[in-house]
């Protein structure tokens, strides 16, 4: 199986595109619209098995919302982000009614690890004043609980162990699950948010699979919001080659190399010096509590009857 190196649909499907002929990616659509300026969405359909082998992702929608300038975002693009966000989780939650479970998956004192369990402080719980002061919440309030169940290198317990006994106890009737991503590209962190119908697979994207949150394994509907955090330094190179082979032509001998041929070269050079890092935006702070604020904000709006 092809070894993406990221989370997102978006580009493993691009990545499809190169890779095989229009034939072979039967079962996968895509498309593209432009909102504004500075904000696009990209939706990947995976229709059948012969498009989830190809991309290795389950059958179902997935929703990239792209911010081209979320280092100086101001409170109207930020408006603007949260309510693509919640018109996107409105759709996927319609007809699905019972009580929310939203899941911050992550470790809060890793920064690149820490954008679920930030989201979960954000959020407007209603599920203990609808127990014990219902006359405080409108008529017809939708219950919502949420937890950050940390990680297995803490807990010592796998988040799918903890939820399936959640979700058997509160009688949960969809999850909500927020993570973040790895991306193959230096440009989508921190600029990216997917959304999906299909759950997740935490640690993925990092060669680091934890156990599957999803449909099948929880018994109810799991929509996974993610936001790519990390790129590998390698990955970081390979995307420098294709810049000097846009921007010089003394590179041009590299324009015939795919981008898995620059990747593998780069990644046999620096793995056996362990210097195949993970690597984060210098400015990650500020970057994950503006993508906090709007998730939060997002879900928010989207449960709000």
């Amino acid at each position: 199986m092809y070894n993406f190196r990221t989370d997102l649909a978006d580009e493993r499907a691009q990545i499809c595109k190169e890779q095989f002929s229009k034939k072979d990616l039967d079962g996968i659509e895509t498309e593209n619209e432009e909102i504004s300026g500075n904000l696009e969405i990209t939706r990947v359909r995976v229709l059948n098995e012969q498009g989830s082998k190809k991309i290795d992702k389950k059958i179902g929608t997935y929703t990239t919302i792209n911010v081209k300038d979320i280092e100086i975002i101001d409170n109207k693009g930020i408006e603007d982000t949260f309510k693509l966000v919640s018109e996107e989780l409105k759709e996927m939650l319609e007809k699905k009614d019972g009580p929310i479970l939203v899941v911050g998956l992550g470790n809060e004192d890793t920064t690149a690890d820490a954008i679920g369990p930030k989201v979960i402080k954000d959020l407007e719980i209603t599920r203990h004043i609808l127990k014990y002061k219902p006359e405080l919440l409108p008529k017809g309030t939708r219950e919502i609980s949420a937890i950050a169940p940390g990680v297995l290198g803490t807990t010592g317990i796998e988040t799918q162990e903890i939820l399936k006994g959640l979700v058997e106890k509160i009688n949960v009737g969809a999850i909500i699950v927020i993570d973040a991503l790895a991306s193959n590209n230096i440009s989508r962190l921190l600029k990216t948010i997917q959304i999906c119908d299909t759950g997740i697979i935490p640690g993925s994207g990092v060669e680091n699979r934890r156990k599957e949150i999803s449909m099948e394994t929880m018994g109810v509907p799991v929509i996974a919001i993610g936001v790519p955090t990390i790129v590998e330094a390698a990955t970081i190179v390979a995307n420098t080659f294709d810049i000097l082979i846009d921007k010089f032509e003394e590179f041009d001998f590299l324009e015939n190399s795919s981008y898995e041929d620059k990747y593998q070269l780069i990644k046999t050079v620096l793995e056996p010096s362990k210097y195949n890092l993970a690597v984060m935006p210098k400015e990650i702070d500020n970057l994950v509590d503006n993508m906090k604020e709007i998730i939060a904000k997002g879900i928010n709006q989207a449960l709000t009857k």
